[in-house]
């Protein structure tokens, strides 16, 4: 039925239009509203695009400063916050493969928050014909990282996916070794920190006091790390083991000692190319780099609750990260 054709509700007259939207019976002159507005203030949309933008540095600070008002910045921070929280509580975790055996990446996270210190253990898990890693919900746990915290997260992963774990990859902390062992994982262990410790008391540069014996110390363990053979490591690994018995650096003796007594740790890509391992845990390391820098661009939190919405917001953005393997020398 046409509009001018419409009668009243109350009296079923010819209706009067006063306005945009007041209507008026012509018989009994009531009036009444067309099209009436919900009660209250007026929502706005929440989604999670405010926080993806804000990780993938397509977003600004909220606190930056650029010519604004100061409720137009406190408007733009109570709407990442309210994105921030849609995409921590909503968003879903990307699925690793179903079908395939898996590999495990480790490492964790440790932050002083609220007088205490917190740590977040990450896990990330890589089809063993795949290059990219998917992180799993990271587990979150009061004090540093210990054995029972890795324990913990171990115990927190879905059973199908732990059941089809080979192998574990990691820096070589205590908990994730002997979680490796319990569990029975192959263990690889990462070069990149061995190496690193070493030259922090040995540098293998022209610049440091003791190059040389930096040098040769980094020749025999590159060696040690890359030779396929096992038959050429008996005498590289006793010169290594000389070394941690006369060496001045009590650091460097710790790192030589341990490198000598699990060197097989550090050669498990070696023995299983089918796994097509990584030999650093560089995964890890980055993706949680990421995550620091979406807090450190989020300049501070209101408490703990605030700073794990967004790890888990940052963590489920990214959702993956490339993990190659290593390839094996000739």
């Amino acid at each position: 039925m046409n509009k001018k054709h419409e009668k009243s509700p109350c009296c079923k007259e010819n209706i009067w239009r006063i306005s945009g939207r007041r209507r008026q019976c012509a018989t009994c002159k009531k009036t009444w509203r067309v099209w009436k507005r919900k009660r209250g203030r007026r929502r706005k949309r929440t989604s999670h695009d405010l926080a993806h933008k804000f990780v993938f540095h397509r977003l600004l600070p909220v606190r930056a400063g650029f010519p604004a008002t100061a409720t137009s910045r406190n408007r733009r921070q109570y709407r990442l916050a309210q994105s921030r929280r849609f995409c921590a509580s909503t968003c879903v975790w990307k699925q690793p493969s179903s079908d395939k055996k898996l590999i495990m990446v480790a490492d964790a996270l440790v932050k002083f928050v609220e007088n205490r210190w917190q740590t977040w253990y990450f896990i990330f898990v890589r089809s063993i014909d795949s290059d990219s890693a998917v992180a799993l919900p990271p587990y979150h746990r009061q004090g540093t990282e210990t054995i029972t915290g890795w324990r913990e997260a171990f115990d927190s992963v879905d059973v199908g996916v732990l059941s089809r774990i080979q192998a574990l990859v990691c820096d070589g902390h205590r908990g994730l070794t002997d979680g490796a062992r319990e569990r029975g994982f192959k263990l690889q262990r990462c070069h990149f920190h061995l190496i690193a410790r070493i030259q922090n008391q040995r540098s293998r540069w022209k610049s440091g006091r003791n190059y040389q014996e930096g040098q040769h110390i980094y020749t025999r363990v590159k060696q040690v790390l890359e030779d396929p053979s096992d038959e050429n490591l008996a005498p590289v690994l006793n010169e290594l083991e000389e070394m941690s018995w006369t060496s001045s650096s009590a650091e460097l003796r710790r790192v030589l000692g341990g490198f000598v007594n699990n060197f097989q740790d550090y050669r498990t890509y070696l023995h299983y190319p089918k796994l097509n391992l990584p030999t650093t845990n560089n995964t890890a390391e980055s993706f949680i780099g990421t995550v620091e820098e979406v807090c450190r661009r989020a300049r501070g939190f209101k408490n703990l609750t605030v700073l794990s919405e967004w790890i888990m917001c940052a963590s489920k953005t990214r959702g993956g990260i490339k993990c190659r393997g290593r390839s094996i020398p000739n």
